[in-house]
């Protein structure tokens, strides 16, 4: 299956081939100055689950948000489970006093 990617403003979004509407998506917002994404969802669509769409996608906007030098407040309960099962992406995570992580 060949995947694309597309950010918008407030999404990260994954596209099957030529599909128009999204196989999955992520929902966010901008705070401190753009540098930190507030994750507020994760989205599959009902006929693309337990393909693993979920995850692939957190880890490719995990990555590029790395790869930016941003930061991420996960709300999105998928988010912040991501983030237990997977310690290596904790440097991301924004500190609860507001500061980027060291």
């Amino acid at each position: 299956m060949k995947m694309r990617s597309e950010w918008t403003s407030n999404a990260f979004n994954y596209y099957i081939e030529e599909e128009t509407n999204p196989c999955a998506h992520i929902g966010f917002k901008l705070i401190n100055d753009g540098k930190t994404y507030v994750v507020e969802h994760t989205l599959v669509p009902s006929e693309y689950r337990g393909r693993g769409l979920a995850g692939k996608i957190t880890t490719d906007f995990l990555q590029q948000i790395r790869d930016k030098g941003s930061t991420v407040l996960p709300l999105c309960p998928f988010t912040r489970s991501f983030f237990e099962q997977h310690p290596e992406y904790n440097d991301l995570l924004i500190s609860k006093n507001g500061d980027e992580p060291k």
